[in-house]
């Protein structure tokens, strides 16, 4: 008795689970109509949204005019009235989160890494300048670096699993 319940009770649920959706079909434009036509809607098209990084300099270097000295030692050395010898300089990193990407992430900001053959890159993640969460669309952060600095990656990494991280580097001209 209790099989029978059993096989009652599976084949009842069965047969309410099945049968799918419904399907939008209508006939060919043929003379016989006897095969119908699914019609499937174009696709719609939208504007990629793309995550923008981007590190400028807070304060730009003014254009200086070289100066040229004949001197043959340091105490004949003349330096302009007005000129700072910096050995540092600061960069605003501004981040922009596309609508598909706006979601919580972890942003990592190295100094050390390589960007390697086939576009991945290796990152010496104990070189961070900056390790911050993200909950926002928009970041904005200044950042100091030594001159000596050759480059800057960026890694974003979401707290969905599922997304890919995003890269960008920037390499700067240490002259």
């Amino acid at each position: 008795m209790n099989k029978l319940y059993s096989f009652v009770l599976l084949s009842t649920l069965l047969t309410a689970c099945g049968g799918g959706g419904s399907e939008t079909s209508t006939p060919a434009p043929s003379a016989n109509n006897s095969q119908p036509v699914n019609i499937v809607p174009a696709p719609i098209v939208s504007q990629a949204t793309i995550t923008e990084f981007s590190l400028v300099d807070s304060i730009p270097a003014q254009s200086v005019e070289l100066i040229e000295s004949a001197a043959q030692n340091s105490s004949e050395i003349s330096v302009p009235d007005g000129f700072a010898l910096n050995s540092e300089r600061s960069l605003t990193l501004r981040i922009t989160l596309s609508e598909e990407d706006n979601q919580p992430a972890y942003l990592s900001l190295c100094s050390d890494y390589q960007q390697l053959s086939d576009g991945s890159y290796s990152i010496n993640y104990a070189s961070c300048l900056l390790r911050t969460s993200l909950n926002d669309s928009q970041y904005e952060a200044v950042i100091t670096v030594t001159n000596d600095t050759q480059g800057l990656v960026a890694a974003l990494w979401f707290m969905d699993e599922t997304k890919q991280p995003l890269f960008t580097d920037w390499r700067f001209n240490n002259n």
